[in-house]
């Protein structure tokens, strides 16, 4: 990454924008957790997925959540029950949780100046995958609980 901004500073903001969209949007608090073995995650997951691309800066961010807590989530942002939702209402929530994180981390980069836009989000269903960053990636993980499940978030820049 060939930019004056750390990945410490990334991981910083992240962590608090994602606190402040858990709470905002599902009226949900987010606590930090250790990130040893962080990409070890259990259960049926859903992972939201939003591309970032600039001159300066391009990378991908991950939501990965464990699907209870993604129906949860999806129910309480559409005022329904959670047996009313079917699988497409419950991958536009995570994109767009999704799309809040990254739209955010793109708002603070561009006030940095690194300049870039987003791509739509996009949801992945599935019990045992990972992401392997290529070469030269700069890998933030972000080890979380909500509800008391653990969960993760993960910026590639």
């Amino acid at each position: 990454m060939n930019l004056a901004i750390a990945p410490a500073d990334i991981q910083k903001y992240v962590c608090s924008h994602l606190e402040s969209v858990f709470d905002t949007m599902f009226a949900l608090k987010v606590e930090l957790a250790p990130t040893e073995n962080a990409g070890e995650l259990e259960s049926t997951r859903l992972t939201g997925t939003v591309g970032m691309a600039g001159e300066t800066v391009t990378g991908q961010v991950y939501l990965h959540l464990p699907a209870a807590l993604g129906i949860q989530i999806a129910a309480t942002m559409l005022g329904l029950p959670p047996e009313e939702l079917g699988d497409a209402e419950v991958n536009d929530v995570i994109g767009e949780a999704t799309n809040m994180v990254a739209g955010g981390l793109k708002s603070w980069l561009c006030d940095a100046g690194a300049t870039c836009a987003l791509t739509t989000p996009a949801v992945i269903r599935g019990t045992s995958f990972s992401i392997t960053p290529r070469p030269g990636v700069e890998l933030i993980l972000i080890s979380f609980t909500c509800q008391s499940v653990r969960c993760l978030a993960e910026v590639h820049v």
